[in-house]
């Protein structure tokens, strides 16, 4: 089942998603992502091209039915601030060694 991913960066403009990482790119590395500690209540993942976090899902929001965990944000670390992308690699530090793959939550 293929997971539905929101292409956006936190503090970056759509448009500076690399030229060479297309929506596919995203999707697939969003699949294979390692799980990381939450930041802020929301499930944390780390892939190859970018680190992922959990979408704000709102009361009243039709996605509100959908499983929270399937709808994430792409956070590129080259369009975020030194501290954003310090703190997703402080949450996915032990990632690699204690955590389970995304599809594997």
């Amino acid at each position: 089942m293929f997971t539905a991913l929101l292409i956006a960066s936190l503090v970056a403009p759509s448009t500076a998603v690399p030229a060479s990482a297309t929506v596919a790119d995203l999707q697939a590395d969003f699949e294979a992502a390692v799980a990381c500690r939450q930041i802020d209540r929301r499930k944390v993942w780390k892939g190859e091209i970018a680190y992922y976090i959990q979408s704000y899902v709102y009361e009243g929001d039709a996605a509100a039915s959908a499983d929270r965990a399937e709808v994430a944000d792409a956070v590129l670390p080259e369009d975020n601030s030194a501290e954003t992308v310090k703190e997703f690699e402080e949450a996915c530090a032990t990632a690699g060694a204690a955590a389970g793959s995304h599809a594997q939550r």
